[in-house]
């Protein structure tokens, strides 16, 4: 797996079952819904792929098995959503903000405690449904595309 941040960020991991890795743009398209969205491959990121194996791993190029678009949610401050949701604390929330499979065992105890009605392990109130990022209409977005 890796993350490579610069002017565009890449990101690439095994594909389970082929030999063969995936690559992909973090926050690199339009924003979009699950209803508004397009299957057919972007031109301009596909071109930004091609120019980012070029130049940083020269090697790594190869037949493309295929392409898909894919969607995740991603706060405007681009963090990890982990609450009770306010009146109901039997329903936990969780929003990975496209990164959270890097933290999957520790968001997944955090999760049980809060399901339990424990108090987390660590401190979450920096991932809360009530924070500013979430509430506050005005937050300034940090999205680049």
């Amino acid at each position: 797996m890796f993350m490579w941040h610069g002017r565009h960020n890449f990101y690439g991991f095994p594909v389970y079952g082929e030999v063969a890795t995936k690559l992909d743009q973090h926050m690199g398209g339009d924003e979009t819904t699950a209803d508004t969205r397009g299957f057919d491959p972007d031109p301009v990121r596909r071109g930004r792929y091609a120019g980012f194996v070029e130049r940083h791993l020269p090697r790594f190029g190869g037949p493309e098995l295929y392409s898909r678009t894919c969607l995740y949610t991603v706060p405007p401050d681009q963090d990890l959503v982990l609450d009770t949701l306010p009146g109901a604390p039997q329903i936990v929330v969780a929003i990975g903000a496209g990164h959270a499979f890097k933290f999957a065992a520790l968001i997944g105890g955090l999760l049980a405690d809060l399901a339990q009605g424990r108090a987390p392990a660590h401190p979450i109130d920096a991932f809360s449904l009530t924070r500013p990022a979430l509430t506050d209409p005005s937050f300034p977005r940090s999205f680049h595309v």
